[in-house]
């Protein structure tokens, strides 16, 4: 029978709000942030999703919408297991620079000649580490959650068999994984309703992914990161 993987992206926080690269570096959730959380956890309560156990990254703003998202969907916040194989990028002297420093895509080994990481080699943590959380015997439906880029080369690692496409890219995202046999396919996107959180002088929360079916994520670094 297949196992369910429900890869959450964190919310907003303090670093996405101004536009400062962030991948081992760390910032607070801001308000809006906490609002988007809730609003993931109102989404798993919808669909009546259930976890048997929960794992994210050991960034703060990841353990933090986990905790505020279980604690709206259930009642409490769900106990959980943090990774550091489950971070985001390592960016090197770039973390917590502006944006506009950041490469164009595909950026290759750029960060890699600075002491951070390629691609290739966060698909090999992501895929190890999920793997492996996955294999334990008791874990059959999981919530996990992560950051946005490495959220990002884990689809790709695995998109020849995916059965869904992103099209958009927001905060609270997820990823609905079947885990079978050591292989992850995925089955569908889901993108919250951050609509009533949008304000007047505030950055719009969701973005388009490029129209390239082979490559919608061609956008991405440029668009929102």
């Amino acid at each position: 029978m297949p196992k369910m993987l429900y890869a959450l992206r964190h919310a907003e926080t303090l670093f996405n709000r101004q536009n400062k690269t962030q991948g081992w570096c760390d910032s607070p959730l801001t308000k809006r942030g906490i609002e988007q959380a809730r609003i993931a956890g109102q989404e798993i309560a919808k669909r009546g999703l259930t976890f048997d156990h929960a794992h994210c990254s050991t960034a703060e703003r990841c353990s933090d919408t986990l905790e505020i998202a279980t604690a709206e969907a259930f009642g409490a916040p769900m106990p959980y297991e943090r990774h550091k194989d489950l971070r985001e990028f390592n960016f090197g002297p770039f973390e917590a620079k502006d944006n506009f420093l950041e490469p164009g895509f595909p950026r290759g080994d750029f960060y890699v000649s600075y002491g951070g990481e390629n691609d290739e080699m966060v698909q090999e943590r992501m895929m190890r580490a999920l793997t492996e959380i996955m294999e334990r015997p008791d874990h059959q439906n999981v919530l996990m959650v992560g950051s946005g880029g490495s959220l990002r080369v884990f689809y790709v690692a695995n998109q020849e068999r995916a059965e869904a496409r992103p099209t958009f890219f927001c905060n609270c995202m997820a990823y609905r994984y079947e885990y079978e046999n050591g292989l992850f396919t995925c089955k569908e996107f889901i993108v919250p309703d951050l609509s009533p959180l949008e304000e007047p002088g505030l950055p719009t929360q969701m973005r388009a992914l490029g129209t390239d079916a082979s490559n919608p994520w061609a956008n991405y670094y440029r668009s929102y990161h």
